[in-house]
């Protein structure tokens, strides 16, 4: 009997913070499954980030974050028995036993402000840290909103694919183990197009064994490439929502946001809690959350510190191409 289940994670915990993403290969299969949050959660270590500024060239403004690590995995039940156990797997020569195996692609994120007609040119560099070949096909795919919630879509099959014009300096790529591979993608923005987002993809081919396991899996990793192109910036805010802490949860802030303009956004947030006389008595960050156009999202800021009895005011503010969005609401502590 033969059973295929596949599994879609996306939005990494850290979802808008500038690195590069590295995914831990070294558990059996992981379920990485997608909360409410939008963060990843499963056994094992997921993400390690590295810093980097902001680069420019002659048409794009080009700033490297950390998003959308789009990975796919292909899980088949096999009736073969399991894997001896008697012996660990032998450490190849050269090899770092120091560092968890680990595949790597950077960036993880690239957003392109420029106009119509347009072309951006972009290095993708995948690093395999694992002592396992991978063999990847490139291909591209648009990225939208349906429903409030992301899709991918395979190129052309949107009007004014964006992914469509996508040209890959190599179509098939092989990382040996403990090495790396960068593949270079160009893409033409059409005249006219409602497509904000695509996802440079690397799709796995090869299935690999795991340890101790007859279960083979494939994985397939993406850049996320979002395009500003025009002044239509604009989020709608919802009412502030304030849950009162308990004796296993702090006291959290949170408000859900729908981007109703034409371009992506990444709002930077602020959660404050004033007293009855606005005096500042405390402050804490929203988590980093980007919004395509058509989306909505919960930003949510958690209150550590112990608010004694009285009336207080929680004031959101989020910050976003030079705009401010500030709601509040009252609440009480009995």
């Amino acid at each position: 009997m033969r059973v295929s289940v596949e599994w879609t994670a996306a939005c990494l915990p850290a979802d808008d913070r500038q690195g590069e993403v590295t995914l831990d290969m070294a558990s059996d299969v992981p379920r990485w499954i997608e909360n409410k949050s939008g963060s990843i959660v499963g056994p094992g270590k997921f993400a390690t980030y590295s810093w980097s500024n902001a680069v420019n060239n002659n048409k794009w403004l080009l700033v490297v974050c950390m998003t959308i690590v789009f990975m796919q995995l292909q899980c088949l039940a096999q009736t073969a028995a399991p894997l001896p156990q008697s012996a660990p797997p032998a450490v190849q020569r050269g090899e770092d036993t120091s560092i968890p195996p680990s595949i790597a692609l950077s960036p993880a994120v690239v957003m392109a402000r420029g106009t119509f007609g347009q072309g951006l040119t972009q290095l993708l560099t995948l690093s395999n840290k694992t002592g396992t070949e991978f063999a990847f096909e490139m291909e591209a795919n648009d990225v939208l909103v349906k429903d409030g919630k992301r899709i991918f879509v395979p190129a052309g099959e949107t009007e004014h694919s964006i992914a469509a014009t996508a040209i890959f300096s190599q179509k098939l790529v092989v990382v040996k183990p403990n090495s790396s591979a960068t593949v270079e993608v160009r893409i033409t923005i059409p005249p006219e197009t409602q497509v904000r987002a695509v996802v440079a993809m690397f799709k796995g081919t090869n299935k690999i064994q795991t340890a101790g396991s007859a279960v083979g899996m494939t994985a397939s990793l993406g850049s996320l490439i979002t395009f500003n192109l025009t002044p239509n910036i604009k989020l709608q805010p919802e009412a502030v929502r304030v849950s009162p802490a308990t004796d296993t949860a702090n006291l959290t802030i949170s408000q859900w946001i729908a981007n109703v303009g034409t371009e992506p956004v990444l709002p930077e947030g602020l959660a404050a809690v004033l007293s009855a006389k606005g005096a500042l008595v405390g402050k804490s960050p929203f988590e980093s959350k980007r919004l395509l156009p058509g989306e909505r999202l919960e930003f949510t800021a958690e209150y550590s510190d112990q608010l004694p009895p009285g009336e207080y005011k929680a004031m959101c503010s989020f910050q976003f191409e030079g705009k401010t969005l500030t709601s509040d609401a009252s609440f009480k502590v009995p």
